[in-house]
């Protein structure tokens, strides 16, 4: 019996190993040991982080809607606010998180749900949601999960080479290049804004940009259930920069997508529409990307508006 347990400690010694390493470098603070290093917007941590304490209000979508500081949130609403957006979320996995957080906690009074005509389309159509409860509930799922231990044994890398895998905080000091051409003369978009909606007009052009009228429907009978059951949903259209109506928006005619979709939902939400107004309140200065404010000069003057919208 001694020799049995010697060899069983022997062939587990290994695996051990490997999981305290896994626990020490993962990513995404998952066990919650290093709080203070995690800065990233991962839907598992963000899951787990409404389970152990689902408030009242959440906060819905994709990285637009992901990188408030919910301090200055939680200060603007009153009370504690659950962050439940993640990047690259689509429509359809958003309103999969409203109906698990829903289920998780039935006194959700007041809903933050993102929508942009980029998450509209539908080719832009992910299901995510019951790996995400699957591992956000189940630790051995995390630590046996492929792509999870391919980001840990990144972390090692970094950490080897003695810095910090920093999540991107949509800031940056733009130089003279990004602003003017060789030639000297001003650009009407700046560099990165012009390649942003380069990009963003190849996602909407390689498959023909449509709206999923099927997720619409859906979001509807959750406007109307949140009407029924005295629940405020705002259905916030975040901001995008001028370059990306111009160059996208306008062209493809998608401003009639964005205005039907606000006449559909208008009569069950609360509709917050930043995305195509005659007047952009933001100016490029404060956009990171098209699509992102800048985390110091556009972030904090949105989140203000945005948590004390009445």
């Amino acid at each position: 019996m001694f020799k049995l347990a010697r060899k069983l400690a022997i062939i587990m010694l290994p695996i051990l190993i490997y999981f305290g390493i896994f626990i020490y470098f993962e990513p995404y603070n998952y066990f919650g040991f290093k709080h203070s290093e995690y800065n990233g917007d991962s839907a598992i941590v963000r899951v787990r982080e409404f389970k152990s304490k689902p408030n009242d209000v959440i906060i819905l979508g994709d990285s637009k809607m992901a990188h408030f500081d919910m301090d200055k949130v939680n200060e603007y609403v009153g009370e504690n606010v659950s962050q439940l957006s993640f990047g690259g979320a689509s429509f359809n996995e958003s309103m999969d998180l409203f109906d698990y957080a829903i289920q998780e906690n039935p006194n959700i009074h007041t809903v933050y749900f993102g929508v942009s005509f980029y998450t509209l389309n539908k080719s832009y159509y992910k299901d995510r949601m019951s790996q995400i409860k699957t591992i956000a509930e189940n630790p051995f799922a995390y630590m046996l999960n492929f792509n999870y231990n391919m980001e840990m044994l990144n972390e090692i890398k970094w950490f080897l080479k003695g810095e910090k895998n920093v999540a991107s905080e949509h800031h940056k000091e733009w130089a003279h290049e990004d602003l003017y051409n060789p030639d000297g003369t001003k650009r009407k978009y700046r560099k990165n804004l012009e390649e942003y909606a380069d990009t963003i007009y190849g996602v909407c052009t390689k498959v023909p940009y449509e709206v999923d009228q099927e997720d619409v429907k859906r979001y509807i009978e959750i406007a109307k259930y949140c009407k029924e059951n005295n629940i405020k949903l705002y259905t916030v259209m975040p901001p995008m920069d001028t370059s990306l109506k111009e160059l996208v928006v306008d062209p493809l005619g998608i401003d009639k997508d964005i205005l039907n979709f606000i006449d559909e939902v208008s009569p069950y939400s609360t509709v917050i529409n930043y995305e195509y107004n005659q007047i952009n309140p933001f100016t490029p200065e404060q956009f990171y990307d098209g699509f992102h404010l800048d985390k110091y000069s556009g972030l904090p003057i949105f989140t203000q508006q945005l948590f004390t919208y009445h």
